[in-house]
């Protein structure tokens, strides 16, 4: 039911970020130029995962960078991040508190990459270890 109900809520959710985020999203194109990433590592769980694999091709095919899905246990279970110096590290999360996607903006942060949170919820946990975030307002979900 829910799954539903925020299915054909897109179009309006849509709407609603073009117009109110655009210069938030303009300052954040105009960051990541200055930045130059050398690639793109998306972080992602459950539904956002879709998002970030979509998010993997459009930036592959529209900005020219090489663009990959994080690996979470790597930075949790197994403490062995990769290097992500030169990464611009992208968390999505609609509530902002996945703790592993949190971990990935937060160590790529330390690492000197420039990090994005994608999410809802501006005082999030997520949103706190990003350098910038783009919201999606798009209400509360429910369908997890």
């Amino acid at each position: 039911m829910w799954v539903e109900q925020e299915i054909r809520q897109q179009p309006e959710v849509a709407d609603r970020l073009i117009s109110e985020g655009w210069e938030e999203a303009r300052r954040i194109v105009e960051a990541v130029r200055r930045f130059q990433p050398a690639l793109a590592v998306l972080a992602a769980r459950g539904s956002s995962d879709n998002a970030a694999r979509y998010g993997q091709y459009l930036l592959g095919a529209f900005a020219g960078l090489p663009a990959a899905l994080a690996t979470p246990s790597l930075f949790t279970f197994y403490q062995r991040p990769p290097r992500l110096d030169r990464a611009w590290v992208i968390g999505i999360s609609q509530s902002g508190r996945s703790p592993d996607i949190v971990e990935v903006v937060q160590e790529a942060r330390r690492q000197g990459g420039w990090t994005l949170a994608i999410t809802n919820e501006p005082a999030s946990p997520l949103a706190s270890a990003a350098h910038a975030v783009l919201l999606l307002r798009a209400g509360e979900e429910r369908a997890v």
